[in-house]
């Protein structure tokens, strides 16, 4: 095992403010970074400000959750784009949650895509090129956190930003190293013990394991949990205690670039 230090991360402020209380308070508590909703796919913005403020009396870094404008669904439909409706979409999300954090003398760490938007950019090497160039262009010092084996990761390698690789702890892979589409049944792990088990595997092997055992040798530098996957602050307990079982220290995204 030469893998000494990872990134544990959630998705923040996505719901309202008893799932904020129920949910997302404990997992702030648990992660070192956390993504934040930008009100494209849900959340309120008083949920995001009081986020903000538990994430800086927790010590976790902040980053933009970026998504196509669809509260509907959550974000996870597909939508037409060009480029000057993604940077539009880029640049209003960015600001809102730069401005919130200004509030609060705190600035982001990074950015996330969010459902379809992430699923898009993981496969579109077109798409991943236009965003990629926003944040180089715009907000350049900014850590891009993009799914480990993505065309996202692999463009934003290539243009030199910071790119951490993240995998998911509560989500099976196929055997492109994509994740299984959340319409098939089982895409989903709701387990604690299976959800573990899945890291452990992940953090052994350095690779991704497809759900019909294929592994695919992969860096990666962040686990993900997602906040509204059931039983998601006790599946990241778990994941503390065998990080620390595994004498694996966790970081904040921007401490891998100190």
């Amino acid at each position: 095992m030469t893998v000494n230090k990872i990134n544990l991360n959630s998705d923040i402020a996505e719901h309202d403010f008893q799932f904020y209380q129920a949910v997302d308070k404990p997992l702030i508590a648990s992660i070192n970074s956390a993504n934040l909703s930008c009100l494209f796919h849900g959340g309120q913005r008083e949920i995001v400000e009081n986020a903000v403020i538990e994430c800086i009396k927790q010590n976790v870094s902040i980053g933009a959750h970026i998504s196509f404008l669809d509260k509907e669904n959550f974000g996870r439909t597909k939508r037409e784009w060009d480029k000057k409706s993604m940077y539009s979409l880029l640049k209003k999300q960015m600001n809102f949650l730069s401005d919130i954090c200004k509030t609060h003398n705190e600035y982001l760490t990074h950015l996330k895509l969010h459902g379809a938007l992430s699923n898009m950019a993981s496969k579109d090497t077109n798409l991943a090129k236009i965003i990629v160039s926003f944040f180089k262009s715009n907000h350049p010092d900014l850590i891009i956190l993009a799914p480990a084996l993505s065309e996202l990761a692999k463009v934003s390698q290539e243009e030199g930003l910071h790119t951490v690789l993240e995998v998911f702890a509560d989500r099976t892979y196929e055997d492109n190293g994509m994740l299984t589409p959340r319409s098939i049944n089982g895409s989903l792990i709701t387990s604690p013990i299976i959800a573990v088990n899945h890291v452990k595997a992940m953090l052994e092997k350095k690779a991704i394991i497809s759900r019909t055992g294929i592994e695919i040798s992969t860096k990666f530098d962040s686990i993900c949990v997602h906040s509204d996957t059931p039983n998601s602050v006790k599946i990241c307990n778990e994941i503390c205690i065998l990080l620390n079982s595994m004498s694996i220290k966790q970081k904040k995204l921007n401490e891998f670039f100190n």
